[in-house]
């Protein structure tokens, strides 16, 4: 799978994004608000196991690497999972490196990867968790549309 956005190149993961999927899962500051850094041994299972589950037939999940179109370079990563056919919904994940942030980099994957999921998968609804102590991705995900409900919250859904 592959999508543009106006400055990325949104494009399904694959075994050259290990360093890039470890380097992110195993950095403090990235994952100050999602949980403890994992281990390399760890992240690079965990690495092994989203190949598998993206090459699923059908997928279970989409795993996707942000590359910015200017440098050709991976900058993050992006993911809709957790899809539940029944409730017609899937969980959007987005994560950034530190010289990514705040430059609409994560914005501009949301758009388009929700975008791309209201057309191809079987999803009338995304959502995603956000850190209650997270202004800026509470931002990100009101910015894109997404709305808070009432009650959801406390099981960790925005």
């Amino acid at each position: 799978m592959q999508l543009m956005t106006p400055r990325l190149i949104v494009r399904s993961m694959h075994e050259g994004d290990e360093q890039l999927y470890c380097d992110l899962f195993c950095d403090p500051e990235t994952m100050r608000h999602i949980a403890a850094p994992w281990t390399r041994a760890d992240a690079g299972r965990a690495f092994r196991d989203v190949l598998k589950v993206t090459r699923a037939a059908p997928p279970r999940a989409l795993f996707l690497t942000l590359i910015r179109k200017d440098t050709q370079q991976p900058i993050g990563l992006c993911t809709l999972q957790n899809v539940d056919e029944a409730r017609r919904q899937a969980e959007f994940g987005v994560m950034v490196v530190p010289a990514g942030r705040t430059q609409g980099f994560a914005t501009e994957a949301m758009v388009g990867a929700i975008a791309h999921a209201f057309a191809a998968l079987p999803v009338d609804e995304v959502w995603s968790r956000v850190a209650l102590d997270h202004a800026v991705c509470e931002r990100l995900v009101i910015g894109v549309g997404l709305v808070r409900r009432p009650g959801v919250l406390a099981v960790g859904r925005a």
